[in-house]
Protein backbone atom coordinates (compact mmCIF):
# COMPACT_ATOMS: atom_id res chain seq x y z
CA UNK A 1 0.00 0.00 0.00
CA UNK A 2 2.83 2.40 0.59
CA UNK A 3 4.38 1.32 -1.74
CA UNK A 4 1.43 2.13 -4.18
CA UNK A 5 1.36 5.69 -2.94
CA UNK A 6 5.07 6.84 -3.20
CA UNK A 7 4.73 5.60 -6.67
CA UNK A 8 1.69 7.71 -7.79
CA UNK A 9 3.39 10.50 -5.64
CA UNK A 10 6.71 10.18 -7.40
CA UNK A 11 4.90 9.93 -10.88
CA UNK A 12 2.63 13.05 -9.94
CA UNK A 13 6.42 15.04 -9.44
CA UNK A 14 7.91 13.54 -12.24
CA UNK A 15 4.61 15.16 -14.33
CA UNK A 16 5.63 18.42 -13.14
CA UNK A 17 8.86 18.23 -13.78
CA UNK A 18 8.43 17.09 -17.06
CA UNK A 19 5.66 20.18 -17.82
CA UNK A 20 8.16 22.90 -17.24
CA UNK A 21 10.92 21.09 -18.71
CA UNK A 22 8.84 20.76 -22.00
CA UNK A 23 7.82 24.72 -21.60
CA UNK A 24 11.16 25.82 -21.34
CA UNK A 25 12.06 23.47 -23.67
CA UNK A 26 9.53 24.67 -26.46
CA UNK A 27 10.44 28.34 -25.20
CA UNK A 28 13.94 28.12 -26.50
CA UNK A 29 12.79 26.88 -29.70
CA UNK A 30 10.41 29.36 -30.27
CA UNK A 31 12.87 31.93 -29.36
CA UNK A 32 15.20 30.72 -31.31
CA UNK A 33 12.80 30.44 -34.90
CA UNK A 34 12.28 34.22 -34.27
CA UNK A 35 15.60 35.61 -33.71
CA UNK A 36 16.83 33.74 -36.76
CA UNK A 37 13.92 35.05 -38.98
CA UNK A 38 14.73 38.34 -37.76
CA UNK A 39 18.14 38.31 -38.29
CA UNK A 40 17.29 37.10 -41.90
CA UNK A 41 14.70 40.31 -42.03
CA UNK A 42 17.57 42.62 -40.72
CA UNK A 43 19.67 41.62 -43.23
CA UNK A 44 16.97 42.25 -46.16
CA UNK A 45 15.76 45.37 -44.69
CA UNK A 46 19.61 46.83 -43.70
CA UNK A 47 21.32 46.11 -47.17
CA UNK A 48 21.25 49.38 -49.44
CA UNK A 49 20.81 48.31 -52.78
CA UNK A 50 22.61 51.46 -54.16
CA UNK A 51 25.18 50.13 -52.53
CA UNK A 52 24.94 46.53 -53.78
CA UNK A 53 24.98 47.63 -57.34
CA UNK A 54 28.48 49.69 -56.75
CA UNK A 55 29.63 46.35 -55.53
CA UNK A 56 30.13 47.49 -51.92
CA UNK A 57 28.00 45.55 -49.28
CA UNK A 58 27.04 47.57 -46.71
CA UNK A 59 24.29 47.25 -43.92
CA UNK A 60 22.56 50.04 -42.47
CA UNK A 61 23.07 49.47 -38.39
CA UNK A 62 20.09 51.52 -36.94
CA UNK A 63 17.63 49.84 -39.37
CA UNK A 64 19.36 46.27 -38.57
CA UNK A 65 18.60 46.87 -35.24
CA UNK A 66 15.17 48.08 -35.17
CA UNK A 67 14.39 45.32 -37.90
CA UNK A 68 15.67 43.19 -35.31
CA UNK A 69 13.74 44.36 -32.58
CA UNK A 70 10.30 44.75 -33.99
CA UNK A 71 10.29 41.25 -35.85
CA UNK A 72 11.05 39.63 -32.52
CA UNK A 73 8.74 41.61 -30.70
CA UNK A 74 5.92 40.78 -33.38
CA UNK A 75 7.08 36.32 -33.75
CA UNK A 76 6.70 36.34 -29.83
CA UNK A 77 3.60 38.35 -29.07
CA UNK A 78 5.49 40.74 -27.51
CA UNK A 79 4.59 44.25 -25.77
CA UNK A 80 7.03 47.37 -25.71
CA UNK A 81 8.68 46.19 -22.84
CA UNK A 82 8.98 42.48 -24.20
CA UNK A 83 7.47 40.74 -21.83
CA UNK A 84 4.14 38.84 -22.37
CA UNK A 85 2.06 36.04 -20.09
CA UNK A 86 5.20 33.07 -20.95
CA UNK A 87 8.44 35.51 -20.77
CA UNK A 88 9.12 38.42 -18.07
CA UNK A 89 12.28 40.65 -17.56
CA UNK A 90 13.00 40.12 -21.03
CA UNK A 91 16.35 42.08 -23.13
CA UNK A 92 17.34 41.76 -26.80
CA UNK A 93 21.22 42.93 -27.75
CA UNK A 94 21.66 43.50 -31.48
CA UNK A 95 25.00 44.27 -32.46
CA UNK A 96 27.05 44.75 -35.80
CA UNK A 97 30.50 43.60 -36.27
CA UNK A 98 32.59 43.51 -39.08
CA UNK A 99 35.19 40.58 -40.38
CA UNK A 100 38.04 43.31 -40.15
CA UNK A 101 38.32 47.00 -41.67
CA UNK A 102 39.32 46.57 -44.92
CA UNK A 103 36.74 43.81 -46.10
CA UNK A 104 33.62 45.30 -44.52
CA UNK A 105 31.90 41.83 -44.64
CA UNK A 106 29.60 42.55 -42.03
CA UNK A 107 28.04 40.34 -39.50
CA UNK A 108 24.46 40.61 -37.26
CA UNK A 109 24.36 38.91 -33.44
CA UNK A 110 21.42 38.90 -31.48
CA UNK A 111 20.86 38.16 -28.11
CA UNK A 112 17.80 37.26 -26.23
CA UNK A 113 17.66 36.92 -22.38
CA UNK A 114 14.24 36.55 -21.02
CA UNK A 115 13.00 34.32 -18.10
CA UNK A 116 10.31 31.74 -18.84
CA UNK A 117 7.31 31.77 -15.77
CA UNK A 118 7.54 27.73 -14.92
CA UNK A 119 4.47 26.14 -13.19
CA UNK A 120 5.92 23.08 -10.86
CA UNK A 121 8.74 25.58 -9.96
CA UNK A 122 6.51 27.30 -7.73
CA UNK A 123 6.13 23.91 -5.24
CA UNK A 124 10.47 24.74 -4.52
CA UNK A 125 9.79 28.82 -4.77
CA UNK A 126 11.05 28.77 -8.31
CA UNK A 127 8.68 30.60 -10.15
CA UNK A 128 11.05 31.32 -13.49
CA UNK A 129 13.86 29.60 -15.62
CA UNK A 130 16.66 32.35 -17.14
CA UNK A 131 16.72 30.92 -20.56
CA UNK A 132 19.47 32.93 -22.92
CA UNK A 133 19.62 32.69 -26.69
CA UNK A 134 21.99 33.82 -29.14
CA UNK A 135 22.19 33.86 -32.64
CA UNK A 136 24.45 35.42 -35.92
CA UNK A 137 24.49 35.69 -39.28
CA UNK A 138 27.66 34.28 -41.01
CA UNK A 139 30.01 36.89 -42.23
CA UNK A 140 28.30 38.23 -45.41
CA UNK A 141 30.96 38.39 -48.50
CA UNK A 142 31.87 40.87 -50.34
CA UNK A 143 30.55 41.66 -53.99
CA UNK A 144 33.40 42.32 -56.30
Amino acid sequence: MFRNLALILFGAFALFFLADFLVVYNAHIKIEKAVEQALDGAIIAGVQKAENQRGRLELSEPIAKDTVYSIVKSNLKLNTDLTNDYFTNSNLKTTVSYLNTTSKAPRIEAQFDTRVKLVAGKIFGLESYPLTVKRHTPYLGEFK
